[in-house]
């Protein structure tokens, strides 16, 4: 069958408009995605790699200086390597457990080989590993009443002052003879028990009747002579501690007290003054009443 010419046209004039059409709706369709991609909001994701972790001891609770290290005193961190930049960080708790702490370490401060006892024989390590070169440690008893017994705290500086008699006999005198000692270490509560006469140690209602008094002792930095003023004292009479400011380092000078200075001293005037004596009178408007200070 041969075409005729209108016949082409017709063909031709549809294939045309099929293509603009084609090319119209892709135009339409592409200026939609541009416009939709303008408007969009692009999140940038930016994808890091997984930092390297280093295990971290730090402390659990405060420990103070010249307490030994426990197993429960510790925990252990994660923490990224990039992060430690302080030498001798402890990464291991065996590596403390059993240590003495040179310096007041902080609930959640890193453990460093500098504050702690770094010995290998942790059995030998105790007081002594906080003395500095000709300085001693001894021993004081210390109850609540004399010794501050229940406050005091490792790394806490205290006075002594000393009761005696005098060389005469004649007279008791309190002084301070030490100032601004430091606390090494607090012993253990020791128990005394005393018994009554009829007293059994195993009783039928499982009731104790042996009367306990707690004390304690304590260990404290001096050089010799400090030490042998201190056992003296121990020995001749009765020591009591004073509790001191950590910025409070000066020394006082004093001359001590006897009885006679007490009788004869002045009690210690008020800190602060006693306010002027203020009448009060009360006004009656009505129902209400109403109360008015006079100077």
């Amino acid at each position: 069958m041969k075409l005729k010419t209108s016949d082409w046209l017709i063909y031709g004039s549809a294939g045309l408009s099929a293509i603009l059409a084609v090319v119209f709706v892709y135009g339409y369709v592409q200026n939609r995605i541009e416009n939709a991609e303008k408007n969009a909001h692009v999140k940038t994701i930016t994808v890091v790699e997984k930092p390297k972790l280093l295990s971290v001891v730090v402390a659990n609770r405060d420990i103070y200086r010249g307490e030994k290290i426990a197993v429960d005193d510790l925990k252990v961190l994660n923490v990224p390597t990039d992060g430690v930049v302080v030498n001798g960080v402890i990464t291991n708790p065996q590596d403390a457990v059993g240590h003495i702490a040179y310096q007041k370490i902080y609930a959640g401060e890193w453990l460093i080989n500098k504050k702690i006892g770094t010995g290998k024989d942790k059995q030998k390590q105790s007081v002594e590993a906080l003395l500095d070169k000709g300085e001693r440690a001894i021993r004081i008893p210390v109850r609540a009443d004399t010794g501050l017994l229940g406050i005091l705290n490792p790394g806490d500086h205290i006075d002594v002052i000393s009761v005696f008699q005098s060389t005469d006999n004649k007279r008791m005198i309190s002084r301070t003879i030490l100032q601004n000692i430091p606390v090494l270490s607090i012993g253990q509560a020791n128990r005394m028990k005393v018994s009554g006469e009829n007293s059994k140690e195993d009783s039928k209602d499982g009731a104790d009747s042996e009367k306990t008094a707690t004390e304690s002792m304590i260990a404290v930095e001096v050089d010799n002579k400090q030490a042998e003023q201190l056992a003296l004292a121990m020995n001749v009479g009765a020591i009591h501690l004073m509790l001191r400011n950590p910025s409070d380092t000066a020394l006082v000078k004093t001359k001590g007290v006897n009885l006679k200075v007490m009788e004869r001293g002045k009690g210690r005037p008020p800190k602060f003054k006693p306010k002027s004596k203020r009448d009060v009178i009360e006004v009656m408007q009505g129902g209400d009443v109403q109360e008015v200070i006079t100077r």
